[in-house]
């Protein structure tokens, strides 16, 4: 890998403590709430708040469906929850982090990140008291998750989403309990609040964050070169042996630092310009295959006669030397590595741009090749969308590095 104002390199700190998966839980949490809108203000409604409801400003109410954090705790948090909604409780599906503080014990407050997503769900219409006559309305959640230990979960508000919208079809309500008097709402009981919700809340964390750690050590650190390196070529990873938990964790590794995006994008780029290069032909970067079996003595790698370059084995180097338990921090790794290797490939296009009428640009592209430890898969994706006088640069560059055989590793 190139130095830091070539590839953006990254840099992390080394620790090699195991991980005390019981002491991590143990700092993460999380809460369900019911979330009431546009709830009208009365003196009696107000007498009637208590610990397990929160108003904020007269216009909704939180009240707690499950949660594992001790009550004052939850109180803090369903405080700030109100404050914020209040102000938006309109985006639906999609969530948000913060970092709020808490009280772990009646003297210590401590900081925590947070993220909450309001969810919807419509209730069985089967259940409604035909005397109430009213048609079935969309009950509003608040689902949040909770941690203690992770610096931040703005790196995983995608996968955050997407767990919690799994959480839906578990909020069904089978039975009516009440009309409130006061506001009029109808109030449903979860029907799997036992059963399924809290199982569901409970998991979060390991299937959101630490698929990271079980993937390092399922593959084994001498390995993580070889899924970066099928991230940065968009190669097709055949699995054999592992289970599909273990399945699921290697793909989403991979998926964190993958260049599928900026591939599909440069691919339709060339499409519109017709793809076609001085030679005639279309210009594709070929599919890759690497086959990875896993089994009890460890997991082993075959790509099929390819070698990996130097930015993945330093990139890998980097990311192994970081703390198991630190996924917050691997994640920022991962995505750092995706990021450094499109800062080159975009240098890279710049110093070809410039040699098509500088022959010293020419120079100082073969010169950047030769550094960055990535310099092959450079080629292989500068091609996709280049101009035709690029390609004729690019032709010249390559006829030279072939003549010497030069090949970059």
């Amino acid at each position: 890998m190139a130095d830091e104002s070539d590839s953006g390199s990254i840099h992390s700190s080394f620790s090699d403590q195991s991980v005390d998966k019981k002491s991590n839980d143990q700092k993460r949490f999380y809460a369900l709430y019911t979330l009431y809108p546009n709830r009208p203000t009365s003196v009696g409604h107000a007498a009637s708040v208590e610990e397990n409801e929160q108003t904020e400003d007269g216009n909704l109410s939180l009240s707690i469906a499950a949660t594992n954090l001790s009550a004052s705790a939850e109180t803090d948090l369903r405080k700030c929850l109100a404050q914020r909604l209040s102000r938006n409780s309109s985006s639906f599906n999609h969530g948000n982090v913060l970092s709020v503080g808490l009280s772990l014990t009646e003297d210590v407050t401590s900081s925590a990140a947070c993220y909450y997503c309001v969810l919807e769900n419509l209730p069985s219409s089967t259940h409604i008291d035909a005397a109430a006559d009213r048609p079935p309305s969309l009950r509003k959640f608040v689902v949040c998750f909770i941690s203690f230990f992770d610096s931040s979960l703005d790196l995983f508000r995608p996968d955050l989403d997407s767990y919690s919208s799994g959480l839906v079809h578990l909020l069904d309500h089978e039975w009516l309990l009440q009309d409130c008097p006061i506001s009029g709402d109808i109030h449903w009981q979860l029907s799997q609040l036992n059963t399924g919700v809290r199982g569901y809340l409970e998991g979060w964390h390991d299937t959101v964050l630490d698929y990271l750690t079980r993937c390092i050590s399922c593959v084994g650190t001498q390995n993580v070169q070889y899924l970066l390196y099928t991230a940065l070529v968009d190669a097709t990873l055949q699995i054999t042996g592992a289970s599909t938990k273990e399945e699921d964790d290697i793909k989403r590794f991979v998926n964190c630092c993958t260049l599928s995006p900026l591939l599909e994008q440069l691919q339709t780029s060339d499409q519109q310009k017709g793809g076609i290069g001085s030679s005639g032909e279309s210009w594709q970067v070929q599919p890759s295959v690497i086959s990875l079996t896993v089994c009890e003595e460890g997991a082993t790698f075959d790509l099929h006669g390819i070698e990996t370059c130097q930015f993945c084995r330093k990139a890998a180097d980097h990311l192994t030397s970081i703390d198991v338990k630190n996924v917050t921090k691997i994640r920022d790794s991962l995505e750092s590595i995706r990021l450094a290797f499109i800062h080159n490939l975009n240098k890279l296009k710049r110093y070809l741009r410039q040699a098509e009428l500088d022959h010293y640009a020419l120079y100082r592209a073969f010169v950047f090749l030769k550094k960055c430890g990535c310099g092959n898969l450079l080629l292989r994706y500068v091609k996709l969308d280049a101009s035709e006088d690029t390609l004729r640069v690019l032709t010249a560059l390559e006829t030279f590095l072939q003549s010497k055989g030069i090949c970059f590793s």
